[in-house]
């Protein structure tokens, strides 16, 4: 099943019978299913408001290119019979000379989408300067720019072993294995990887899933910055180490997938290993950052599970893990179904995994089949400020909602009992989930706390201001997920921050 020791969870409401009847937060609401608003809006990435209503794909659905090169896509699938309008959402990079024909005129990344009546679908191109070379393997310290790629999916594009200090920089990486994979020899890998554009491909094997941008073990320092990761299982999986240093900031993913390839170009409805935008599994990491990280997924064309998961990792009562200032959109598997992945989650396990010292805030989820932010493991974690704005619905496509979709959630999911699962907390929530109840009817769903875990020390819900805008005068109203949306944009300007590669390649 992957990875020993992979972090394999059920949904946080499956754990004993009967607990679902006691969620007694939650209200059903018999409300009239009729749309307010469903505007688009813009982004570097296409959104997932566009869902469409016949299966349909892009071919290429990721690519590679020079500056100079045409690229010409086709669609694959059961499509509507209307004319498709074409678009890129970074028109610099590629030049649109019509009829789903595109030209690298930039340097950069870019995704391309085709909406064709209402069915919609995207694919990501990377255009590069310098022809790409093959595998690097880096046994010695320096910084290391360079267009790099494998076609072996048992081979990385990027190895490190090495103590020595590290730097990626400036780089353009596709693989069809792993994109980096860095481990330290003695004392650990010393690693800052930033400004670089990692785009996976299919393996090519029947049965294996596309690689991690980041895989790291023996870590001495991890700083992942401004880089751009492309349908990736994994952005960055960091596992049993105590690095000093971990910065995970301003980074950018799109359509993360970790189904397995078919062989044929198309995939199974097949998981290896459940895939994360971010995992910290066992690690000791007091300081370490997880802030101003975008993620976008479009339900239905991409899969993965949690998108920031920390597993059996731990802060320090003086010295927190820090998750502050993401942006989550879309999270989905279309290969199950029963989806229970999350936004952000303090996961483990009963016997040695215990979660510890994580501050959740300031993060903004929205559009999603699965859950908000949940402790489901651990002490000492506080999550508080979070926004969370899911309408469970869309107009085309009809509810995407599952039963985990609680905003907020207190669950001691392993049952560690009170000695491991205590001084956890969630208050200053704002926005609010809405689920499929019985029938159909729209159900609230924005917290949910296990009424046997309540009774553990220190477990505390603190008072949220939860106006659920999905619902306006007892009606859906979906354009709060564009308002929530434009929320984050401006936010993201007014504190300056740059999200994504910034080098020009």
């Amino acid at each position: 099943m992957g990875r020993p020791g992979f972090p394999y969870r059920r949904s946080i409401h499956q754990s004993a019978p009967g607990d679902k009847c006691l969620a007694v937060m939650f209200a059903a609401l018999p409300l009239l299913i009729s749309l307010e608003g469903c505007g688009a809006s813009a982004h570097i990435a296409p959104t997932a408001f566009q869902q469409a209503i016949s299966s349909s794909s892009l071919q290429p659905s990721i690519a590679s290119i020079q500056i100079g090169d045409s690229l010409q896509f086709s669609i694959g699938g059961t499509q509507s019979s209307d004319p498709c309008t074409w678009n890129t959402s970074t028109p610099s990079v590629l030049e649109d000379l019509g009829n789903g024909q595109f030209q690298a005129a930039q340097a950069g990344a870019t995704v391309v989408s085709a909406l064709c009546g209402a069915s919609y679908a995207t694919a990501s191109v990377t255009v590069a300067t310098q022809e790409p070379t093959g595998p690097i393997q880096i046994t010695s310290g320096g910084i290391y720019s360079g267009n790099w790629t494998s076609d072996d999916p048992q081979t990385p594009a990027v190895a490190i072993q090495t103590d020595q200090p590290v730097t990626i920089r400036d780089s353009v990486i596709t693989s069809r294995g792993p994109l980096i994979a860095l481990s330290g020899v003695q004392t650990g890998a010393n690693v800052t990887v930033e400004n670089v554009t990692g785009t996976a491909i299919d393996p090519g094997v029947a049965g294996m899933q596309r690689g991690a941008f980041v895989s790291a073990n023996n870590i001495a320092s991890l700083i992942v910055r401004n880089c751009s990761m492309y349908g990736v299982s994994f952005g960055v999986y960091a596992a049993s180490s105590s690095p000093s240093t971990i910065k995970i900031v301003n980074n950018y993913g799109s359509n993360l997938e970790d189904r397995a390839s078919d062989g044929k170009g198309g995939l199974l409805a097949v998981r290896p290993e459940l895939g994360h935008f971010i995992i910290l599994n066992n690690i000791e990491a007091p300081g370490a950052e997880i802030a101003w990280n975008e993620v976008y997924q479009v339900i239905g064309q991409s899969s993965t599970e949690d998108v920031i998961n920390i597993y059996g990792s731990q802060g320090t009562q003086t010295n927190p893990i820090l998750i502050h200032d993401n942006y989550m959109e879309g999270y989905s598997s279309p290969a199950t179904g029963h989806y229970d992945g999350g936004g952000v989650i303090t996961d483990g396990n009963a016997v040695n995994a215990i979660s510890a010292f994580v501050q959740i805030e300031s993060n903004d989820i929205l559009h999603t089949p699965g859950g908000g932010v949940s402790i489901a493991n651990g002490h000492d974690i506080s999550a508080s400020g979070n926004r969370l704005v899911s309408c469970g619905y869309d107009d085309s496509s009809g509810w995407y909602a599952t039963e985990d979709a609680d905003a907020v959630a207190i669950f001691d999911y392993y049952n560690t009992g009170p000695n491991n699962f205590f001084n956890n907390s969630i208050s200053s929530s704002i926005g609010g989930f809405v689920g499929e109840g019985t029938g159909g009817a729209p159900l609230i769903v924005d917290q949910y706390v296990n009424p046997l875990a309540a009774t553990y020390p220190g477990i505390a819900l603190g008072s949220s201001d939860f106006t659920d805008p999905c619902i306006t005068n007892g009606r859906l109203n979906l354009q709060a997920e564009n308002d929530e949306k434009t929320y984050w944009q401006q936010k993201v300007i007014a504190a300056g921050q740059l999200i994504g590669d910034q080098h020009s390649n």
